[in-house]
C-alpha cells in the first residue's frame, strides 16, 4: 500500500509535486528579482521552466531555470533595467495625472487616456520575458519582435496585461500570494502566448532525464 501511494504516477503525488514546483519555483523568481537587476532574466527562466515542466512534463526542473537564467543574462539585464526605467516613468506621470484629475476635467481625461497607454504597455512587458525565453534576440530584436507580436495579437495582449496586473494587484495587497503566484501567472500566461509563439518555434528535442 506505501509503494502505491509513493508511486510516481499516483494522483497525490503529482500534486504534491506540482505544489512544491510551483512554491520552490516562484521563491526562486523572487530571490533574483528582489535585487531588481536580474528581474528580466529571471522572469524569462521562470516562464520557460514552468511551460516546459507543467505543459510538456518534463522533469529537469531547477536545473532548466538555472541554464535559462544564466542564458538569458546578457540581454535580460539591460531589457529588465529599461522595463524599470519605463515603470518608475510611468508610474511618476501616473501620480502627476492624477494630481491634474482632482483639478479639472480634463486632467481626468489624460488620466484614464494614459490608464489604456500603461495597460497596452503592461501587455507588451508581459510578452517581452517570455519571447526572450524562447528566441535568440539583440536587445533592439527582442522589444521590435514583442511591438510586432502584440500589435499582431491584440486580444491576447490584452488579456495578458488584465492578467498581469490582477496578480500585481493581488500580490499587493495580500503580501502572501507571492510565494506561488509568479509561478500561477507564468503558467496562465503561457496559455496566451504559447499559440502566439508556435508558428516560430521548431519542434524541440527531448530532455535529458531528471538529475
Amino acid at each position: 500500500m506505501f509503494n502505491k501511494l509513493m508511486d510516481s504516477d499516483n494522483g497525490l503525488v503529482i500534486t504534491m509535486n506540482w505544489i512544491t514546483d510551483c512554491l520552490f519555483l516562484s521563491m526562486l523568481w523572487l530571490l533574483f528579482s528582489v535585487f531588481l537587476i536580474p528581474l528580466g532574466p529571471a522572469t524569462a527562466a521562470l516562464y520557460d521552466t514552468v511551460v516546459h515542466t507543467f505543459r510538456m512534463g518534463e522533469k529537469v526542473v531547477y536545473r532548466r531555470f538555472f541554464r535559462s537564467l544564466k542564458r538569458n543574462l546578457k540581454t535580460g539585464i539591460p531589457a529588465g533595467v529599461i522595463v524599470l526605467a519605463v515603470g518608475a516613468a510611468g508610474f511618476k506621470i501616473w501620480n502627476l495625472l492624477g494630481a491634474m484629475a482632482s483639478e479639472s476635467q480634463t486632467g481626468y481625461a489624460l488620466l484614464w487616456g494614459f490608464f489604456v497607454v500603461l495597460m497596452v504597455v503592461l501587455g507588451m512587458i508581459s510578452f517581452l520575458f517570455p519571447l526572450l525565453s524562447r528566441f535568440e534576440t539583440d536587445i533592439p530584436g527582442l522589444f521590435r519582435n514583442c511591438v510586432l507580436m502584440c500589435m499582431a495579437n491584440l486580444p491576447k495582449t490584452t488579456a495578458l496585461s488584465l492578467l498581469s496586473a490582477v496578480t500585481i494587484w493581488i500580490c499587493m495587497w495580500l503580501w502572501w500570494p507571492v510565494i506561488f503566484m509568479p509561478c500561477l501567472w507564468a503558467l496562465a500566461a503561457s496559455f496566451f502566448i504559447e499559440p502566439v509563439f508556435a508558428p516560430f518555434l521548431p519542434s524541440e528535442p527531448g530532455e535529458e532525464e531528471e538529475q
